[in-house]
């Protein structure tokens, strides 16, 4: 089974900013596992390799809301043992509202995802052989309409649209 999590996905503007930020720390030396352009996004909720795509299907299409606008942000590193630069984004709120909402469907329809707190980033470089985060991020708008469930690391992705809601 693919390992599946809820993302915003980004059209090909925001991954070629994202992707100018690869290149800008790969100039700089940074080696590591750099994700691809393909599965450049935002992770909402993390399910894994066990899961039940209805019930999946079923909590997100009961998510609901209006189409939000976030910017880009300035990078950033986890202290983890591996390690991980992101990019962080700017107006959190709305995202951070969506995935709460997101997670709490998760849970009324019995899908296990990894609980850990929720901060809005995307994934750029994991395990580098070295930290650099000041870099010039480009000023990129990114307007959300949808989430989906996705496999990362796959040309194949589930999409489950979200419809936005009037009343939010």
């Amino acid at each position: 089974m693919a390992r599946i999590f809820i993302a915003i996905r980004f059209d090909d503007e925001v991954k070629k900013a994202l992707v100018g930020l690869q290149d800008t720390l790969k100039a700089k030396g940074v080696k590591g596992n750099y994700c691809p352009y393909r599965n450049l996004h935002m992770t909402l909720a993390f399910i894994g390799e066990t899961y039940d795509l209805s019930e999946i299907s079923k909590a997100v299409s009961e998510v609901k809301f209006e189409p939000f606008t976030m910017s880009l942000g300035k990078l950033g590193t986890f202290p983890t043992r591996s390690g991980v630069i992101w990019c962080g984004i700017k107006e959190s709120e709305p995202v951070m509202t969506v995935a709460k909402q997101q997670r709490e469907r998760l849970t009324e329809h019995g899908v296990k995802y990894r609980k850990q707190a929720f901060f809005p980033h995307i994934s750029l470089v994991q395990h580098p052989a070295h930290i650099i985060t000041d870099i010039d991020v480009p000023e990129i708008s990114i307007t959300t309409v949808s989430v989906s469930a996705m496999p990362p690391c796959t040309r194949s992705f589930i999409i489950i649209p979200l419809l936005p809601n009037q009343n939010l």
